[in-house]
């Protein structure tokens, strides 16, 4: 699914005590003005009465009551319809730094950058020997047979 894709669902608005009635008039300072940033916008109507959600791969980012937005208005004069937009934006860019984060570490998981063998070899020490500390007497010991290195040097 493209970031650049944008669905609106919209229900029936009641005016007047009628209901039943599709009225996509209320989505076009909306749908202009995404459609003008380089999205593409498809309009589904629902059943649900009053409905408006527009969803963005998949995940819904932003809902409202259809009679909220202005009818037939563009959306410089409408509040609503310019929170809307502001979300798609937010929205879009979320998405696409996801999509980069994920892309990256499917690489890393994938070891692409790992060093092969015609590569530049790495000079980290390879193998360490560890011995574990002695008990407190040796170091005593040592500790007598550097400062009576010391004084040898001093003197």
């Amino acid at each position: 699914m493209s970031f650049l894709y944008v669905r609106v669902y919209y229900g029936p608005a009641d005016s007047f005590g009628s209901i039943g009635v599709h009225k996509p008039q209320f989505l076009i300072g909306l749908q202009d003005a995404v459609r003008k940033l380089g999205f593409r916008v498809d309009l589904v109507a629902v059943d649900h009465v009053n409905y408006c959600m527009i969803e963005m791969c998949g995940h819904e980012i932003f809902r409202c009551n259809i009679k909220q937005l202005q009818f037939n208005m563009t959306s410089h004069r409408d509040v609503v319809a310019q929170r809307a937009i502001d979300a798609v934006i937010q929205s879009s860019a979320k998405f696409r730094r996801a999509s980069a984060c994920l892309w990256i570490w499917s690489y890393v998981e994938a070891q692409i950058f790992r060093r092969g063998k015609y590569t530049m070899p790495d000079h980290w020490l390879k193998d360490i020997t560890y011995t574990p500390f002695e008990d407190t007497d040796s170091c005593v010991e040592c500790y007598k047979f550097l400062l009576s290195k010391k004084i040898e040097e001093d003197s």
